[in-house]
């Protein structure tokens, strides 16, 4: 296999007598070698959370030594003319990046959430709604909480974040931040109308579809 490249032209899914799919190369199975050599690139698409590419199959393979980390899979597949792997998290422990998870926490808080509100205490557990200024200068932080089922990350502005977790908003904050939040979202929003730009049902038919993709082998 030296020399090779994994690509969609020259690998193969053979089914064994028993029904084993193996990852090939014309005729030759493919090894952890060629297989760490494919670009690790993510699957499901960062706004709509549908799939990127044609998914091949599931790889129980662990190349960046990730088998103790939150629950996940590793996916072989198709972009354009090129293969990829990617490393999907199930939607529990997902920390799905997505700017809407942001405006819709920046709306809660406009609505007077904070850190003392029952959704954001420890009490919640794994749904309550977090808020934390992140490592980076500029006061901006980042919320993550679950919505229907997936957890989700997003960025929360510098104003918000003071706000939860000072509890102290006066009416002018509140039409300020209302106005910061609803030149994006626009005039009308309010918080259950940004709800509904979370994919969280896309997310989790995307997992549902890739989990249930059969499983790839692959030669040590």
């Amino acid at each position: 296999m030296t020399g090779k490249q994994l690509t969609p032209q020259n690998a193969t899914i053979t089914t064994a007598t028993i029904q084993v799919q193996a990852l090939t190369i014309g005729k030759k199975q493919v090894t952890l070698a060629v297989f760490r050599q494919l670009e690790d690139e993510a699957i499901i698409k960062p706004l709509d959370a549908g799939l990127a590419g044609e998914p091949w199959g599931r790889v129980n393979y662990h190349p960046d030594k990730c088998a103790d980390d939150r629950e996940h899979i590793h996916v072989v597949w198709q972009k354009g003319y090129d293969l990829r792997r990617a490393t999907v998290y199930a939607p529990s422990v997902a920390a799905y990046k997505h700017p809407t998870a942001g405006l819709y926490v920046e709306a809660l808080i406009a609505e007077g959430l904070d850190h003392r509100d029952p959704r954001a205490s420890s009490a919640g557990g794994a749904d309550r709604i977090q808020v934390v200024k992140a490592g980076r200068e500029g006061g901006v932080g980042l919320t993550r909480f679950t919505h229907h089922g997936v957890q989700f990350h997003g960025p929360v502005r510098s104003d918000f974040l003071t706000v939860f977790h000072n509890h102290y908003l006066r009416r002018d904050e509140d039409e300020s931040l209302w106005q910061r939040v609803r030149h994006v979202a626009g005039p009308e929003a309010t918080s259950e109308s940004i709800a509904t730009g979370i994919p969280a049902l896309a997310y989790n038919t995307s997992w549902r579809q890739l989990k249930d993709l059969p499983q790839l082998f692959i030669a040590v």
